[in-house]
């Protein structure tokens, strides 16, 4: 899927984020802050073209078949949001390593403290790993905006 990136990348995503509810051109122009609705409607039919969305009869669009691909391979949707697999591992990691710090907090030892430094060690290269791809899906315009504030024009 060579074809997906960019502002296509951003409509499917806008699409995703919709969880299966239809979406009209104009309501999508609106949301992308696309300065036409010729814009918004190349990259559905571009999605279209590629199978990914299908319309209905009174023209909205939904999606109809779900891919990870690009930055959205690092990801999992939760409610209709993209949130970095990392995530998930760095929270466990970081709430394992403390839970063991405050439950032996009376015996921290140096030797304690060496076994612990494979977690620490494992918990910040989750954490640099989120904050990475957290930064790859603001670029790429899929996170980290409401559908009120205006994005840039294509």
């Amino acid at each position: 899927m060579a074809e997906l990136d960019g502002n296509t990348l951003s409509v499917y995503c806008y699409l995703l984020s919709k969880r299966w509810r239809s979406v009209g051109v104009r309501q999508l122009q609106r949301a992308l802050g696309f300065s036409s609705s010729s814009t918004a409607h190349y990259h559905l039919e571009k999605l279209r073209d590629l199978g990914l969305i299908q319309k209905n009869s009174l023209g909205d669009y939904s999606v109809s078949r779900v891919i990870k691909v690009g930055v959205l391979s690092a990801c999992v949707f939760v409610a209709g949001h993209a949130l970095p697999k990392h995530l998930i591992y760095a929270a466990a990691t970081s709430i394992m390593i403390l839970l063991f710090a405050s439950l032996s907090a009376s015996s921290l030892t140096l030797t304690v403290l060496a076994a612990l430094s494979p977690g620490i060690v494992a918990a910040a290269i989750f954490w640099y790993e989120t904050v990475a791809v957290w930064q790859r899906l603001r670029s790429a315009r899929i996170v980290g905006s409401n559908e009120s504030h205006e994005r840039s024009k294509v």
